[in-house]
């Protein structure tokens, strides 16, 4: 044991109570101390809460100042909504006018529907009559295809009953066979190496046209120096384009051996043994023709209902 001093401590025990009684800087202060101040050293955190804590004044007047903006703002919405609220009643008179016109607009036009729906009766009607009127005006007149351009010279009409009786025999037509007028389909200058313009004649007499008909259909194919010729009808475009539909109806006709001829305007009737068809569309035929059995569709060519030379009954 050690030795103890009148009050019964220690010596250790009295330099612990004298360290303790005496002060000591804070490890911080000491570094402080001996380094000195820096500007790198961060503020305490109580220093932070300090500055950026702001003031009861800041607040208010932070408070105030959005008070007034939202203010601002609602003023604003206000006289925009103020606006619109204008404009959508102004839309709905306009479309109450809108309405209002066009209920007005449909009880007019109401009764039109029947006008027309015969107006365009009436239209197809007079129209098909016009039609019929001009191909009528064309009854006494045919169409040479293939006659090379100019050689009608400057007396068409004299060439081509020249020719006809050359070509057909004098016997075929009438005491008062005569030309009224042959004359090319006008049309463009033609280009080079063009086929010739048809040639367009009217007969006096109706029966000598027949006749031609008939005489081209027996005599075949007719020339003239050299160039192939075909005698056909003269119609309207209107025909012309209906009976051009037939086209391949007619060759597959021809390659079956059936009899066929086209009648006026544009319908075909087709002889098969013992029977007669009729059809007044290219469709309605190829479908007809489609029932046939393959041996049928492919037989040798025995007629045609054109007739030799491609003249169209």
């Amino acid at each position: 044991m050690g030795k103890q001093n009148p009050r019964g401590k220690s010596e250790q025990a009295q330099k612990m109570d004298k360290y303790l009684q005496t002060p000591h800087p804070e490890p911080d202060r000491v570094e402080e101390q001996e380094q000195g101040p820096t500007i790198h050293d961060p503020p305490r955190a109580s220093q932070v809460v300090a500055v950026l804590e702001p003031s009861n004044a800041e607040i208010l007047a932070a408070i105030t100042s959005s008070h007034t903006s939202t203010t601002a703002q609602l003023e604003s919405i206000k006289v925009d909504t103020s606006l619109l609220r204008q404009d959508l009643q102004a839309l709905r008179e306009r479309t109450t006018e809108a309405e209002g016109r066009i209920s007005t607009i449909e009880d007019t036009i109401a009764p039109y529907s029947d006008i027309i729906s015969t107006l365009q009766q009436k239209v197809a009607t007079l129209t098909a009559r016009a039609e019929d009127s001009e191909n009528r005006n064309r009854r006494n007149n045919l169409r040479i295809v293939g006659l090379p351009e100019g050689s009608e010279g400057r007396a068409p009409e004299a060439f081509v009953e020249a020719w006809l009786k050359q070509t057909l025999g004098e016997e075929v037509f009438s005491a008062i066979f005569i030309i009224e007028r042959a004359h090319r389909v006008p049309t463009r200058p033609l280009p080079p190496g063009a086929p010739p313009r048809p040639l367009i004649m009217r007969f006096l007499n109706y029966r000598d046209r027949d006749a031609v008909m008939t005489a081209a259909r027996k005599k075949g194919q007719l020339t003239h120096n050299g160039a192939n010729i075909s005698i056909y009808p003269d119609y309207s475009q209107v025909v012309q384009k209906q009976r051009a539909s037939y086209q391949g109806v007619k060759r597959r006709l021809r390659n079956a051996g059936i009899l066929y001829s086209m009648l006026y305007p544009a319908k075909l009737r087709v002889v098969q043994g013992d029977r007669t068809h009729f059809f007044v569309t290219a469709l309605d035929a190829d479908k007809w023709l489609d029932t046939l059995p393959p041996s049928r569709q492919n037989s040798p060519r025995r007629n045609g209902g054109e007739g030799n030379g491609g003249n169209p009954a």
